[in-house]
């Protein structure tokens, strides 16, 4: 399995993402959850038998509505969730199923959930900034 097929396959299992699909490269105003790789997968530590921890990068994508103050209160709610959420994850060592020579040890937020982009329908996409750390063999 591919790391974001691993992170999406995990994230699919938030309760707060139930009967919503979760899509990779896309969201938009039918694609209501997008995980968007950010450039930037690095190496953090390599070590002398090849075996190495890394980090990759991505972003938590909604495209919601924004119409009226609750609604924008109600997409902000729903970011510091998820991000308690993967938090606990972590702390519970419940974590992305990855490929043969990979193992998650850490998936967590990097940055607040915040208005990414607005539209002129009265829909926005929001966002939060994610890492999964993992080892992998060589």
């Amino acid at each position: 399995m591919s790391v974001i097929g691993g992170i999406q396959t995990f994230i699919k299992t938030y309760s707060g993402l139930s009967n919503i699909g979760v899509w990779i490269d896309k969201v938009g105003p039918e694609i209501e959850v997008g995980i968007i790789p950010i450039p930037g997968q690095r190496i953090v530590e390599e070590n002398i038998d090849g075996s190495s921890i890394r980090e990759y990068p991505f972003a938590l994508q909604t495209c919601v509505l924004t119409a009226d103050d609750a609604a924008r209160l109600d997409n902000s709610e729903f970011f510091e969730e998820f991000s308690d959420w993967l938090e606990s994850q972590t702390l519970a060592g419940t974590l992305p199923t990855l490929g043969s020579n990979q193992t998650a040890t850490k998936i967590e937020t990097t940055s607040s959930g915040a208005l990414y982009e607005q539209g002129d329908s009265g829909t926005a996409i929001y966002q939060v900034v994610c890492k999964l750390t993992y080892e992998q063999t060589a």
